[in-house]
């Protein structure tokens, strides 16, 4: 696919703006170098900010986190997968220790990605009036977004599950929200914060968000999709909303983006994941040939039998569907060397997929289901809308019960392989099943989430170790 500029390193992008700007001058010995920009410098025109927030973005590439691996974190501990033996011991839960090192990189990379976002938002403050007002309110909205996308897959990996108690007032992970002056101060030994008040962070970011991001960037073919939208602020509202179990809510949300009449279903389930801007795409993290998170760490590099493939698919996930129809498994599975494999990704350049429409009409569906006192039929239709576009056969609920189970049966077919595995059984009461050569892991086990990295509870004595670890 094409290569875009503004998804390139932001150190190459202002390093342009730099030979352009100093091209017609005598170099001083007291200039800047031209491949580092002060904070001052780096904010001092519009075309300069604009690049700079091109910057958020390429850090949430992180080849560690929103580069894809944390959407196989949350998987190769659900059951849609086979254990793979790359990422052990993270399939296995209890032989997790805090030195693992995927452990570690994943916790650093989204701070890096935060402190990225924090550190903008702090020089986007400073900078003035060199950008229109409404130009500071998208920046600052694709910001919060950012900065929530990354705290919502934290507070899930690091934390037990917003309803695990009955405030939400266990430990959660630390919030960082500002751009320290001081870095090896002792004030930056941020304590963890309890799951509560980083949803309440998540919502009042995400919230902020939703106000000020544009609906689109009249770019179909790149931006509408790979920048931050008021669409995109909403699908992670219904998610988060649906996490927390406030199913009005997160029908509120899921129906505002039902309602806009941007998005839809696509005629066939794998054109979201060979065309990234289509209809059904809502947000997802971008990437191309020159700029990606390498054959090491891309999710086609995991996913695919002809790349790395260190992931298989499941039996389990397999027997799920109807081989002679269902189009997610006919177009999104292949069968080679005796496994299952997805055909969701493909390589280094395949964008990672953070939201769809078909997970805003399964939210929406669930979300109906739980309030309703019996079987819901605008839910039930809904289920179903996601069932047909994959020509699956319908289903038919005989109890409200029923209803939702086939919804969180449908969630597993529909959003395999895009990091909620895990997070679906936990986030409804569930422990993980017994699966392949992995025991079942009960609710509220210590060992369903992650510990907090050894180097980082070493360098801060005041994160607060999860117990057991």
């Amino acid at each position: 696919m094409k290569i875009n500029y503004k998804f390139r390193n932001i150190k190459t992008a202002l390093f342009a703006v730099s030979i352009l700007a100093l091209s017609s001058c005598q170099k001083d010995i007291f200039e800047e170098p031209l491949t580092s920009l002060s904070p001052s410098s780096a904010f001092e025109t519009a075309d300069r900010v604009e690049k700079a927030s091109v910057g958020m973005y390429d850090q949430l590439q992180n080849a560690e986190y929103f580069g894809g691996r944390v959407l196989i974190y949350a998987d190769v501990r659900g059951t849609d997968v086979n254990p793979s033996s790359y990422f052990n011991p993270l399939p296995q839960f209890t032989t997790v220790n805090s030195n693992s090192a995927f452990i570690g990189t994943a916790w650093q990379a989204a701070y890096r990605t935060i402190g990225e976002v924090n550190l903008f938002v702090k020089n986007l403050a400073a900078s003035g009036n060199i950008v229109s007002g409404a130009k500071v309110n998208q920046y600052t909205g694709e910001a919060k977004y950012i900065r929530s996308l990354c705290y919502f897959y934290l507070v899930n990996l690091y934390a037990q599950p917003y309803k695990f108690t009955a405030s939400a007032t266990h430990p959660g992970v630390p919030l960082v929200l500002t751009s320290s002056d001081a870095p090896f101060s002792d004030a930056n030994q941020v304590s963890r914060s309890s799951v509560a008040d980083v949803y309440n962070q998540i919502e009042a970011d995400l919230l902020d968000a939703e106000a000020k991001l544009p609906v689109d960037y009249g770019d179909p073919t790149l931006l509408n999709v790979a920048r931050a939208t008021k669409g995109a602020a909403q699908a992670l509202l219904a998610r988060l909303y649906l996490y927390k179990g406030d199913y009005t809510k997160a029908n509120t949300y899921a129906d505002k983006i039902i309602s806009s009449g941007k998005y839809g279903l696509n005629a066939d389930p794998l054109t979201a994941f060979r065309t990234y801007t289509t209809k059904e795409s809502i947000f997802s993290v971008a990437m191309n040939g020159g700029d990606n998170p390498n054959t090491n760490n891309a999710l086609g590099q995991h996913y695919a039998p002809s790349k790395r493939g260190d992931i298989t698919v499941s039996n389990e996930y397999v027997a799920l569907m109807d081989q002679a129809k269902d189009l997610r498994f006919k177009n999104l599975i292949i069968q080679q060397a005796g496994s299952y494999w997805t055909t969701k990704y493909l390589g280094v350049t395949d964008w990672v997929p953070v939201s769809r429409y078909s997970e805003i009409l399964l939210i929406k569906a669930e979300a109906l289901a739980n309030l309703a006192t019996t079987i819901d039929v605008t839910a039930l239709g809904l289920l179903n809308q996601v069932r047909a576009r994959s020509l699956a056969d319908p289903v038919v609920a005989a109890t409200k019960a029923d209803l939702i189970a086939a919804i969180l049966t449908e969630r597993r077919i529909e959003l395999a392989f895009e990091g909620q595995g895990s997070f679906d059984y936990l986030r409804t009461g569930r422990g993980i099943p017994a699966h392949s050569v992995v025991a079942a892991q009960a609710y509220g086990s210590n060992y369903v989430i992650f510990p907090i990295p050894f180097y980082d509870t070493q360098k801060n004595p005041n994160l607060a170790q999860n117990p057991g670890y």
